[in-house]
């Protein structure tokens, strides 16, 4: 009987042994199939030509096909909570996530979020970053960002500012600007778009508007509308010579930013897979120069270091969409 027994309990481990083989060749061999990498956002914008840039090479590079889906819908949070709650963790979705859907939203949506940005979601890498640009009219009287609070001062109320929406990032961006100089009374003026938007500034229809490096670069340099300064930690190279805000003693800091999550509970192997394989394509000079050309400058962190940047930018843009008033309908 015992004899017996040791060769059954033998058995049983052996087959408990081969039947483990296959989900531990499956991790090590991954990815074995084609990557959904989701854009929660409509063609076209920087999210969506920031994913078919990195669907391209990183395909190329671990001979997968990386697939782009754009799935817009609620300023990027459908796609988002649908990935958090239903969707397999097995590195085969992905989401480009944005500091809209991840550091905005949560206090935007409030109660109405699907989804908790630190526990529904497995971060990959703090992908890219790009400033936001203030930009004038010409007709404004201010030569620089102290000449425009001053007037702004001498005339509370009177001048305006368009956005693409109220709680959108390019309204919170003068928001944390208005903060920052001091309380500004000025009038906000939502579009329900970026592009109309700009042509309300190029129009004369409002005095100023908030928009990315990329879309104010063509109009800055046609002479069609002032940079009032750049709203990020650092100059853009796109625009050498314009300031940030900070230089000019207004501190805040408004960086936008992109990033690549996967669903919760992935496989800590599968996920510092993603984030090695991501990160080198991205560091690619030739992906490097494309995304510089949309204004993205690279960053490639690590899982940590992306955990960061929410823990700092959520209570950072919460504050000022609680300032703004703003709520999402």
């Amino acid at each position: 009987m015992r004899t017996t027994r040791r060769l059954l309990l033998g058995l049983a481990g052996a087959f408990a042994a081969c039947t483990s083989l296959p989900a531990v060749a499956q991790t090590a061999a991954f990815p074995s199939k084609p990557i959904r990498l989701i854009v929660p956002h409509a063609p076209g914008g920087n999210s969506d030509t920031f994913g078919r840039i990195l669907a391209q090479k990183l395909s190329e590079r671990i001979g997968q096909q990386v697939v782009v889906e754009n799935k817009p819908g609620a300023g990027g949070t459908v796609a988002s909570g649908a990935l958090a709650k239903g969707t397999a963790p097995d590195g085969y979705t992905l989401l480009v996530a944005d500091n809209g859907t991840h550091a905005i939203a949560p206090t935007l949506y409030g109660s109405k979020l699907t989804y908790d940005v630190f526990k529904d979601f497995t971060p990959i890498t703090l992908a890219a970053a790009f400033p936001t640009v203030i930009l004038m009219h010409p007709s404004v009287p201010a030569a620089n960002a102290k000449e425009f609070v001053a007037l702004v001062k001498s005339q509370p109320g009177k001048l305006t500012y368009s956005s693409a929406g109220t709680g959108n990032g390019s309204h919170l961006t003068i928001e944390l600007f208005r903060t920052a100089a001091g309380g500004l009374d000025m009038l906000h003026v939502p579009y329900k778009g970026g592009a109309p938007a700009v042509q309300a500034l190029l129009a004369g229809e409002v005095q100023m508007t908030a928009v990315s490096v990329n879309t104010a670069l063509p109009q800055v340099q046609a002479g069609k509308v002032r940079a009032l300064g750049v709203a990020s930690s650092k100059r853009s190279p796109a625009l050498p010579d314009v300031p940030t805000f900070n230089e000019s003693g207004i501190a805040f800091d408004g960086d936008s930013w992109l990033g690549i999550v996967g669903p919760p509970g992935m496989p800590a192997d599968v996920a510092a897979k993603l984030n090695t394989e991501i990160a080198a394509t991205l560091r690619q000079p030739d992906v490097t120069e494309r995304l510089a050309k949309i204004g993205l400058e690279v960053v490639a962190s690590t899982p940590a270091e992306f955990t960061a940047v929410l823990q700092r930018d959520v209570p950072k843009w919460g504050k000022a969409v609680k300032d703004s008033g703003a709520v999402a309908d």
